[in-house]
């Protein structure tokens, strides 16, 4: 067990990902997919604690919380899940976001390249997909593109005394 003032040696950097899904149900399932895959997953009661969430992204600070991923009801509690998707859509925030839906529903936001729509059935097939693809472009990404590294920087192995320095 670790105590809070220990330092955890080995701790990987993951991503994030918020989940506010009601049907307690599917939310577990989503949750284990995704940790599964390597995601540290936040479960958001309602939309409103979502936004709160989000509000330092939203505020153009970036935070260590911000979310690779977001997945979300259309009409959760709170704050609709589409005002989320289109306010964060017309604030220029580009999180790709999962946006579950009942089967045939018409939703006042469209599909683009960072929302995806799928309706109840799908959503855990879906969400597993896209954070695979996330993960994977990740990985392939240049240096210096993905998460901090916490692997600590080496010095120089500069000799020591002008006795050792090589003429």
């Amino acid at each position: 067990m670790t105590m809070a003032n220990q330092m955890l040696v080995r701790e990987e950097w993951r991503p994030v990902t918020y989940v506010t899904v009601q049907d307690d149900a599917m939310r577990a399932r989503i949750q284990q997919q995704l940790e599964r895959l390597g995601w540290a997953v936040i479960v958001q009661p309602t939309g409103f604690h979502l936004v709160q969430a989000l509000s330092n992204v939203i505020d153009g600070h970036r935070s260590w919380l911000r979310p690779g991923l977001i997945v979300l009801d259309a009409w959760p509690r709170g704050c609709a899940g589409t005002t989320i998707a289109a306010g964060l859509r017309d604030l220029g925030i580009s999180i790709p976001i999962v946006l579950v839906a009942a089967p045939g529903e018409s939703l006042p936001v469209s599909a683009d390249t960072t929302l995806r729509i799928v309706d109840t059935a799908s959503a855990e097939r879906t969400v597993t997909e896209v954070a695979a693809g996330l993960l994977h472009r990740r990985s392939s990404a240049p240096p210096g593109h993905g998460p901090p590294s916490r692997r600590r920087c080496r010095r120089p192995r500069w000799p020591r005394s002008r006795a050792t320095r090589r003429r």
